[in-house]
């Protein structure tokens, strides 16, 4: 009971000194801290299963098929990953991601249910090498709709993209009675200082850095960057040389 007490003390601390910098530093470079991972190891060790986790209502699962497309992040499985939840550090974790109804999800302790974890205690969470970070910038005219959004590039500028799915009903078949697919909409923004600009196209991209907007044009008229069939890879390359023009 003392080392758990401890520990936990230890942590809270590293936490309380490391809480400014958490909410805006990627989680692998938190992650390497040493004394955080060292306190962060026992916490974990003595809290097993962990009620701070575990917290939220049971997942509900697809009780139909669907037709065409999946809910999921990526291929629809579940993969190992990181998450911040209520300010702790959580690693090796299996989890997936609903782009349905933006929920994170994990196995429960035994993994005989799923668990939607609590959208507002998670601050960012990883799956595989991607990175999601949650808006909830509600006040700033300019941020798109809180949510979780995938963060592809951080520099002076950052790069978020947002792939909300939804579900559709198709009765046009007698037959087969009533059917229901996915949708899939893609939206990429670009964050400058404090303002969010939409970047889904090249004329949105060179309002944004309008600032720039000769040198840019010479860019990507010498680079050629495939906005339309690469945009993530394309926006990377420019927001790169863009910063570096700062």
């Amino acid at each position: 009971m003392l080392n758990k007490t401890f520990c936990a003390t230890l942590l809270a601390c590293h936490c309380f000194v490391l809480s400014t910098q958490a909410q805006r530093t990627p989680i692998d470079s938190l992650a390497a801290d040493p004394a955080f991972t060292f306190a962060l190891g026992q916490y974990h060790l003595y809290l097993d299963p962990e009620p701070s986790l575990y917290r939220g209502p049971q997942y509900v699962e697809y009780d139909y098929l669907l037709k065409k497309g999946q809910p999921w992040f990526g291929d629809g499985q579940m993969h190992q990953g990181q998450i911040r939840y209520d300010s702790i550090l959580y690693a090796g974790l299996s989890l997936s991601y609903d782009e349905v109804t933006d929920q994170v999800v994990i196995n429960d302790p035994y993994e005989s249910y799923k668990i939607a974890l609590i959208s507002e205690l998670i601050s960012q969470f990883t799956i595989g090498n991607h990175l999601f970070v949650r808006l909830t910038d509600s006040l700033n005219p300019s941020a798109p709709k809180n949510g979780f959004y995938e963060q592809l590039y951080k520099g002076r500028t950052t790069l978020l993209k947002k792939e909300k799915k939804n579900i559709r009903k198709d009765e046009s078949s007698e037959k087969e009675g009533v059917t229901q697919y996915i949708l899939s909409n893609t939206s990429w923004y670009l964050k400058k200082g404090n303002v969010y600009y939409p970047v889904d196209n090249k004329t949105l991209v060179l309002t944004a850095l309008s600032d720039k907007n000769k040198e840019l044009k010479a860019y990507i008229r010498n680079n050629d960057p495939d906005l339309k069939r690469d945009k993530d890879n394309a926006l990377i390359k420019i927001l790169t040389w863009y910063d570096n023009q700062k």
